[in-house]
Parts: C-alpha cells; structure tokens; sequence
C-alpha cells in the first residue's frame, strides 16, 4: 500500500521518522506530496485523513493560538467530504478526549511563575476551556480527536486509513 504523507511534515523529528519506519517495515511505501489536509491518506482514498500532532501542547497551539487557521482546515476537510482524524501522540496517558482534563499544561505552569516573578501577561486558556473547543470541533465540523503513544501511532494510522465505511 502506498502512503502519502504532507510535505509540510518535518521528517527529520523523530516522531516522524517513528511512524515512517514503521509502514516501510510492514512493507509500505512512503511518499511525500502536498495534502490539502492532514498529514496522511492513501491516494486515491482521500476521503480519510489523519493529521498527528507530536503532543497536547501542539494541539493547545492549534487550538487556542492558531484557532482560525485549524478552524479552516477543519471547515475545508468537511466541505470536501474528508473524514479528518487528529491524532495526538503523548506521555501523560490521555487516551481519550476527557483525559484532556488531568493534562498538565505547560502554558498554565509558565504562567504561574510569571505571577511569582510580578510579571502580569493573559492567562492561558484552562484544560476545560480547550476541551469544549475540541467538542465544538467535533459537532460542527466532524473532525475527531485521538490520542495514542508515539510507538503505536504508525499502526493507528494505518488502520484508520483502510477502515470501510462498514467497520464505521
């Protein structure tokens, strides 16, 4: 099976590179090509689309920093009829979207120093603030979050990709 991965991914992170060895060693080609979405799909089966992100912090990002423009790719995945996963890779054992809620944060953590330093900035959005976007997402535009540990990513990947419509 071929695999297409975005050019925009950086291949030289290992987490990357960790997915990418794994389908070569199930005997998966591998190539890179501009993805209007996502980060993986199966050519000729675009309808289904997996977007990784290396941990919460970067989904945090995309969700709070950079919403409009994850927003929109969002909207253009469901416009276009693609079935958009985000699989988020960690270590703090969120396996499921309300996990997201015992994630510690790293932005909330920088904050409270700045506050013992006397430096006053905006505080960061809370884990409960950045669950409800994740369940608006959902609703609105059909995206779906995962979360796995980077080893396994490359395997959840591949199944997402070639589950039928049946299996659904």
């Amino acid at each position: 099976m071929i695999i297409q991965t975005d050019t925009r991914q950086k291949m030289n992170q290992k987490h990357h590179k960790i997915k990418e060895n794994y389908f070569k060693s199930k005997g998966h080609t591998v190539i890179h090509s501009k993805m209007l979405v996502g980060d993986y799909c199966i050519p000729g089966k675009g309808n289904v689309v997996v977007d990784t992100k290396q941990s919460p912090t970067e989904l945090y990002g995309n969700l709070i920093t950079d919403h409009i423009r994850f927003r929109n790719e969002c909207i253009t995945a469901m416009e276009c009829n693609i079935k958009l996963y985000i699989l988020i890779e960690n270590k703090d054992n969120i396996n499921c979207i309300d996990d997201i809620l015992k994630w510690k944060n790293p932005q909330y953590y920088r904050y409270q120093k700045d506050l013992k330093k006397g430096i006053k900035r905006k505080p960061p959005a809370s884990n409960q603030q950045l669950l409800k976007i994740m369940y608006s997402m959902q609703k609105k535009y059909g995206v779906e979050f995962l979360f796995c540990k980077t080893e396994v990513a490359g395997e959840i990947i591949i199944k997402l990709l070639t589950e039928t419509e049946d299996e659904k």
